[in-house]
């Protein structure tokens, strides 16, 4: 049976001497900080079609267009 670890992994970056586990060993390098604003549900998604229906014209169509795309990735997180 082959034994698998963290050790056997072929990465850009290498594990400390004491083999603990840090950041940069899990995280991808060019991964930038971003603060999580709000999960994409069905419910938001619903929320943002509910608000279009007040709305009128081009903010209207905007809102419907962000509402459609953003029931592509239901269950990510929208960051800023």
């Amino acid at each position: 049976m082959r034994k698998l670890g963290i050790n056997t992994l072929k990465r850009e970056c290498k594990m400390s001497e004491d083999d603990s586990i840090s950041k940069k060993d899990v995280v991808p390098t060019g991964i930038k900080r971003a603060v999580v604003t709000q999960k994409i549900t069905a419910d938001f998604v619903l929320e943002l079609y509910e608000k279009a229906k007040t709305l009128k014209g081009k903010k209207k169509k905007d809102m419907l267009a962000v509402a459609e795309e953003l029931s592509k990735h239901v269950g990510k997180f929208l960051v800023e």
